[in-house]
């Protein structure tokens, strides 16, 4: 890959571990020829253990909290933290499978490197460059979503939600980077669009008072239908691949078995697998 290359990870709760199989088969191949690294949502997780080169550790933390009644549960619907409590993700991967700081800090020094998330006075992708004072927060600022979890992260004095609200699949923003070559792993099949939803226009009804914010809710679709359609057509005329299973994963975003989690990693395992070798014959 010459020039100026990126790495995309769209979001998807606990779909990311079809990107922790991604991600695994590039760290076990030794493959980053990235300078731009951009995270969303549950995919800044994945990034972040990427970045460090921890083999399998994304893999471990999903697959071992899922069934853990302190992560989600009915009855913390109405609870402070909400029905996914990310507190207490961020706190067991510290304890578990803490990051290795001192390599991801080495490598924001060397890389640039950002994770999405949304400003909720007004709607707009907030990009948040991590260190050593933020990093977990950056990454739960971007995994907040009104009604499932706490609401909202303060951050530097800003309310901040799911960075899939504003820039779900960051294509165009890595092209503002600098890209020229983008990798893109998705949780969703490559050409799907989505159509209107509840939880949307709940979400909108429910910020109606911040018209921009609201839209952002009752429009979800929209804007994530535009982040399709700037890949299809590629106005910029940039080299994209994307890595995407080819129909819906067997895990949804905050339900699954253990069963499905290992069928989409390996998946997952596979499909980047499948990626290194046609980049390598790419290269010859």
């Amino acid at each position: 890959m010459k020039g100026k290359t990126a790495l995309v990870i769209q979001g998807g709760a606990l779909k990311s571990i079809f990107t922790a199989g991604v991600l695994d088969a590039f760290i076990a191949a030794r493959f980053d020829p990235f300078d731009i690294y951009i995270g969303v949502s549950g995919g800044s997780m994945c990034l972040s253990y990427y970045l460090t080169q921890q083999y399998k550790a994304t893999y471990q933390i999903i697959s071992k909290i899922f069934p853990d009644k302190k992560f989600i549960s009915l009855k913390q619907l109405f609870a402070t933290e909400g029905y996914v409590n990310l507190q207490y993700l961020e706190s067991f991967a510290l304890k578990h499978h803490p990051l290795n700081m001192k390599k991801a800090l080495k490598r924001a020094g060397k890389s640039h490197i950002e994770i999405v998330a949304t400003n909720m006075e007004n709607g707009n992708p907030v990009y948040i460059r991590p260190n050593k004072e933020n990093w977990h927060k950056a990454m739960r600022a971007s995994s907040t979503l009104p009604f499932l979890t706490r609401g909202y992260c303060m951050f530097d004095g800003v309310k901040l939600m799911d960075g899939g609200w504003s820039d779900p699949i960051p294509v165009r923003r890595a092209v503002e980077l600098g890209a020229t070559k983008i990798a893109v792993i998705r949780t969703m099949p490559a050409d799907l669009k989505l159509e209107w939803s509840y939880f949307g226009w709940f979400g909108g009804l429910w910020y109606r008072e911040n018209p921009r914010l609201s839209r952002r809710f009752s429009d979800d679709h929209q804007y994530y239908n535009d982040s399709i359609d700037y890949i299809t057509n590629n106005p910029d005329h940039v080299e994209i691949t994307q890595i995407a299973p080819p129909k819906f994963l067997s895990t949804s975003s905050y339900s699954t078995t253990k069963h499905r989690i290992d069928a989409d990693y390996r998946l997952g395992l596979d499909l980047g697998t499948q990626f290194l070798h046609n980049f390598n014959q790419d290269s010859e």
